[in-house]
């Protein structure tokens, strides 16, 4: 499943901007960080399994294992633990929208009926 572009909401996204908690498409991207040299220096990760060359970053909540998920409503990033710890609690947040760094989206991990 895609993950649709934050800013322009029609492109789908290729990076997420971890600065912005924003996933953007390359146009809006390139649009945003060419603003000035502060905006420039933000790290963003590409959307895609294809790009091995980048330094994961550390999970939002325990901030000592790399973050290999992107939860939407909660714009962070976290590991496969804190993810499991967060988004087992209720049904309300069980139903987040989250993906894996690639783009993936990640089906209802829920709790047991």
């Amino acid at each position: 499943m895609r993950i649709q572009c934050n800013l322009c909401e029609a492109a789908e996204a290729k990076v997420l901007c971890c600065a912005d908690e924003a996933a953007l498409c390359l146009a809006c991207d390139q649009k945003v960080h060419a603003a000035n040299k502060l905006v420039s220096e933000h790290q963003r990760l590409p959307l895609s399994s294809s790009s091995s060359s980048f330094q994961m970053p550390k999970c939002d909540i325990c901030q000592e294992t790399c973050g290999f998920f992107f939860c939407l409503e909660d714009r962070a990033l976290l590991c496969r633990k804190c993810d499991v710890a967060i988004h087992t609690v209720n049904s309300l947040v069980s139903g987040h929208q989250r993906y894996l760094l690639t783009g993936v989206e990640l089906l209802d991990i829920g709790t047991k009926n």
